[in-house]
C-alpha cells in the first residue's frame, strides 16, 4: 500500500512538468509556424517586386492601324518581344525583364521610328515620347518617294490583301487615290525613317 501510495504521489508531481514541457513544445511549434508564415510573405513580396518593367508609347496619328501596326523590342539585333499597336496608336510591353533594348514602330505604308538603346532597369516604367513616323513610304525603302506613288498605283482599286497592305496608307481596307493623295502630301512627301536614342534623363538625337 505505501508502495502505491509513492508511487501515485511520484506521479502527481510530474504531471505539472510533463504539461509544462508539452506547452513549451506546443509553443516553439508555433514559433517555427509564425517564422514560416514570415518568410512566405517575404518570398511573395519579392515575387511581386521582381514582375519587371514596362515600356509603353504612343503614335499620334490621325486615324487608326486596325491591328496593322507593331512595336518590336530587339537585342543584339533580333526580335525578342512583338506587340499590336492599338486602334488609339498605344502600345505596352508588360513585363520587360532587365536589360537594353532597340524598339522599332513598323505600320505598313509608314516610315519606321527606331529607338537605340533604350535602358530598362528592374521595375522601371519606361515611356517613349514622339513615335515620329509618316505616311507613304509603301516600298519600305525608309524615304517617301516618287518610287511609293509607283508602288501604290499598281494595286489602285484594289481591296488590301497581304500583298498589297503598304499600299493601303490610310488603313481603310482600299487602295484609293486617297492613299495616293497622304504620299504625295507635304508633310509626308520627302520624309525618312526616323532613328533616335535613349538614355534615362533625356533623348539624344545621333548625327
Amino acid at each position: 500500500m505505501k508502495k502505491f501510495l509513492s508511487l501515485l504521489l511520484v506521479s502527481l508531481l510530474l504531471i505539472p512538468f510533463g504539461t509544462a514541457a508539452l506547452a513549451l513544445h506546443a509553443g516553439a511549434a508555433d514559433t517555427l509556424k509564425v517564422e514560416q508564415s514570415s518568410n512566405t510573405a517575404f518570398a511573395e513580396d519579392s515575387a511581386e517586386s521582381a514582375d519587371g518593367a514596362t515600356i509603353t508609347g504612343k503614335v499620334e496619328v490621325p486615324f487608326s492601324f486596325n491591328n496593322d501596326g507593331k512595336a518590336v523590342l530587339k537585342q543584339g539585333g533580333n526580335p525578342v518581344k512583338i506587340v499590336n499597336i492599338a486602334a488609339d496608336g498605344t502600345y505596352l510591353f508588360d513585363p520587360i525583364v532587365e536589360g537594353t533594348y532597340d524598339l522599332v514602330v513598323s505600320i505598313p505604308g509608314w516610315t519606321e521610328f527606331t529607338v537605340t538603346n533604350v535602358e530598362v532597369s528592374e521595375n522601371e516604367d519606361v515611356e517613349i515620347y514622339d513615335n515620329l513616323v509618316f505616311a507613304g513610304d509603301v516600298d519600305n525603302s525608309g524615304v517617301i518617294d516618287i518610287q511609293d506613288v509607283a508602288t501604290a498605283l499598281t494595286s489602285l482599286g484594289n481591296n488590301v490583301s497581304t500583298a498589297n497592305i503598304s499600299s493601303d496608307v490610310d488603313h481603310d481596307k482600299n487602295v484609293n487615290i486617297g492613299d495616293i493623295s497622304i504620299i504625295l502630301a507635304a508633310d509626308s512627301y520627302g520624309q525618312t525613317a526616323y532613328t533616335t536614342a535613349y538614355f534615362h534623363n533625356g533623348w539624344t538625337h545621333p548625327y
